[in-house]
């Protein structure tokens, strides 16, 4: 059994031992790391807040939910994809693999931060820079789309409320009387369709 003793006896009288053993594992780690790639990190940093005043009080869980479908955003693949081919057509080879490894976006509170890690600070920058401009293209994309669909939502609920209208028996507007049912339908349909496809094109985001 090695007691507390013992080492420090073995330390006292290995001392030059020790130093060289010291000395030598700095060298051997200096040179390994001259074989590895540094790294350099670029961020882009997004910060979220919620209007109340237009949503209305949100649970924690909801916020959470809207800060979850940004991110899917953030990293979906049609934006990587933009940053695949501005990358390109500023000299930058990057492949699928290394946005897997090299972008990496990390939740913090109500921020997305967008990391790049290249050996080239440079092409770091460049990167987030694409990505952040990119991200943040595809995220007012969607937010366009989901205020259009919330609008035809509104549109919608106005002409099931004009349909019953025109099947009661007193007087109604014109586009609500029982005469243009026919067209209320169609407009139904109409705005249905246009309805799917703004949902499809917000990806989940909150109006």
């Amino acid at each position: 059994m090695i007691t507390l003793k013992d080492l420090l006896s073995f330390s006292k009288d290995s001392w030059k031992i020790l130093v060289i053993g010291a000395i030598l594992g700095g060298v051997v780690g200096l040179g390994v790391s001259s074989f590895l790639r540094p790294d350099y990190e670029a961020t882009a940093v997004y910060s979220f807040s919620f209007d109340y005043a237009r949503t209305g009080l949100m649970t924690d869980i909801e916020e959470d939910q809207a800060m979850e479908m940004a991110g899917d955003i953030i990293k979906s693949t049609d934006v990587h994809k933009i940053v695949t081919v501005r990358a390109g057509e500023l000299g930058i080879d990057i492949s699928d693999e290394d946005i897997r490894i090299d972008l990496v976006a990390e939740r913090r509170f109500s921020q997305w931060l967008l990391k790049v890690r290249r050996s080239d600070p440079n092409e770091a920058a460049l990167l987030a820079n694409i990505w952040g401009e990119a991200a943040r293209t595809a995220l007012q994309n969607a937010q366009e789309a989901s205020w259009r669909a919330d609008a035809l939502h509104r549109y919608i609920l106005s002409l099931e409320s004009c349909f019953q209208r025109s099947t009661s028996i007193f007087p109604a507007q014109p586009l609500c009387q029982a005469s243009n049912r026919m067209q209320l339908q169609e407009e139904f349909e109409k705005a249905g369709e246009d309805l799917a496809n703004r949902q499809m094109m917000a990806s989940g985001y909150f109006p």
